[in-house]
């Protein structure tokens, strides 16, 4: 048989697929070297974090633009068409005004690492794949059990974030409880009839996944038991220790306490410390998701925030928060490297457990997942070129722009702080004295909509007791204090219009 070469095909892979024949190399320059100029370029027009289109006005525009053609368009067309439709209508994370998630501006260094990773398209589920990559991860793992004063038997892998860790967190508490406690393995025969007993003590702040995870895993989220928190937003541990008493005394099996270190609207960290040692106590999992918290290790002012995850049987940390990666990037890390026994699987292609024996590691038996991307080397890169020092001092930096927002805010009649902030994230609402809840609720969804609709700036909004408030996360060190000033003024303009235009009736 000999393979006949179809001319246009040819013609085709050499300008979109990346191999080693020299002109697809030329192309493969020519595309990223335009991609990165004009993004450069936007990102040097950029004026404001959202260019204000509305939800009808971006599908109406995106309904002109196939997703697909039979032939083929150039390169250069298309990047323009997806400008204009995609990139011009994204909200913009490098601009001071886009404050309203955990969604940073990415590092330059984490970027180039993205091209890296991409162009080699390692998959991290088994050595042949991913040779170099696997032992990059691993070495990178190992720093951060030291970062987080791990003991030296721990592992852990990286992940897409803190679900994915989440999860993995539940899925061990649940199976090792079973093992340990019932000698009954779950891998292998399923939920035991107990399961519909088990419990998991969070606090009432902490994130949705925790029922998520317990609802996929075949707990229910009835397992989850919700404690109340201080006016911190803390969990009250007091609480945790009788709600677990009371929970044996009713004939339910308490499995695992998830801790939270940073929660979404408030930052808030609960008494790790205390936790920890009611969680030992009962000899049960003791979880932290810091997935927002974790990157305060690297700040020499508010590391101490944190203290009390080396504690944890297992960690989730979300790079793509404070350690400023693109998304995706998480890991999940544990004290004990054997617990992967309850997450690990083996076949007969992928990761054989004889290979092992021969220095070949596969990371398959770590993850939920099979195909994986080689995330820790943007990290890698990230940590080496900025340092840590710098990274740090970036929080500092956030923290402290939070702190002066604070500051400008709470002494005014006109708004109401809830919770004295910790870290870079505020709560807080627009008021009028004597004005019933309802109204005020609406001034806020209004005062957001109408920020974010002009372009002026990009906030989110939460509920605290059932009433809306507002909410800024502020990750980009470089916001000045006249910028969060003229924030102030302009959060001022929209409400005392909103006040007027309710006394007019």
């Amino acid at each position: 048989m000999v393979l006949m070469k179809d001319q246009t095909l040819q013609h085709t892979t050499e300008q979109t697929l990346l191999h080693l024949d020299p002109s697809s190399l030329e192309r493969f320059e020519i595309d990223l070297q335009q991609t990165v100029a004009e993004m450069a370029d936007l990102l040097r027009k950029t004026d404001k974090p959202y260019s204000g289109s509305r939800p009808e006005d971006i599908k109406h525009a995106l309904a002109s633009s196939p997703p697909a053609s039979l032939d083929g368009e150039p390169f250069a067309d298309v990047l323009e068409d997806i400008k204009e439709k995609v990139v011009k209508q994204s909200v913009m994370v490098q601009h001071p005004y886009c404050m309203a998630h955990l969604q940073c501006p990415p590092m330059i260094p984490a970027l180039a690492g993205e091209i890296i990773l991409n162009t080699l398209n390692q998959s991290m589920d088994s050595w042949d794949q991913s040779p170099a990559a696997t032992f990059t991860e691993e070495r990178l793992i190992s720093w951060l059990g030291e970062l987080f004063q791990f003991s030296p038997e721990m592992d852990g892998v990286f992940t897409s974030g803190g679900t994915q860790s989440n999860y993995m967190g539940l899925l061990m508490a649940r199976n090792q409880y079973a093992n340990n406690k019932l000698d009954h393995d779950i891998k292998q025969e399923g939920l035991p009839p107990e399961a519909s007993r088990f419990r998991i003590f969070t606090s009432e702040r902490a994130h949705f996944t925790v029922k998520q995870a317990a609802s996929q895993l075949g707990l229910g989220e009835k397992s989850v038991v919700s404690i109340p928190v201080n006016e911190k937003q803390e969990m009250d541990a007091a609480a945790c220790s009788l709600a677990v008493a009371q929970a044996r005394e009713n004939g339910l099996l308490p499995i695992a306490i998830f801790a939270t270190a940073g929660t979404t609207d408030y930052g808030s960290v609960d008494p790790l410390y205390e936790l920890a040692a009611l969680a030992k106590q009962e000899d049960i999992w003791f979880h932290v998701d810091a997935a927002y918290g974790a990157g305060l290790i690297l700040s020499d002012k508010h590391a101490d925030q944190i203290k009390g995850v080396e504690a944890a049987d297992s960690l989730t940390i979300d790079f793509h928060k404070l350690f400023y990666q693109p998304v995706s990037c998480g890991a999940f890390l544990i004290n004990e490297g054997n617990n992967f026994q309850y997450t690990s699987h083996y076949a007969d292609y992928l990761n054989p457990p004889e290979d092992e024996e021969s220095g070949m590691v596969h990371l398959a038996g770590k993850s939920v997942q099979t195909s994986r991307r080689f995330d820790a080397l943007k990290l890698w890169m990230t940590l080496r070129c900025t340092g840590t020092k710098a990274m740090g001092g970036m929080i500092d930096q956030t923290i402290e722009a939070v702190q002066f927002l604070y500051e400008k805010i709470q002494p005014l009649e006109e708004f109401e702080v809830p919770v004295v902030p910790q870290s870079n994230a505020l709560v807080f609402r627009y008021r009028e004295e004597g004005t019933a809840p309802e109204v005020l609720d609406e001034w806020n969804r209004r005062i957001k909509e109408e920020l974010f609709f002009d372009g002026t700036a990009v906030l989110a909004k939460t509920r605290l007791e059932g009433r809306q408030y507002l909410k800024v996360t502020l990750l980009n060190p470089g916001i000045s204090e006249d910028q969060i000033i003229t924030l102030i003024r302009s959060i001022l303009t929209i409400g005392r219009r909103l006040k007027e235009e309710e006394a007019r009736g």
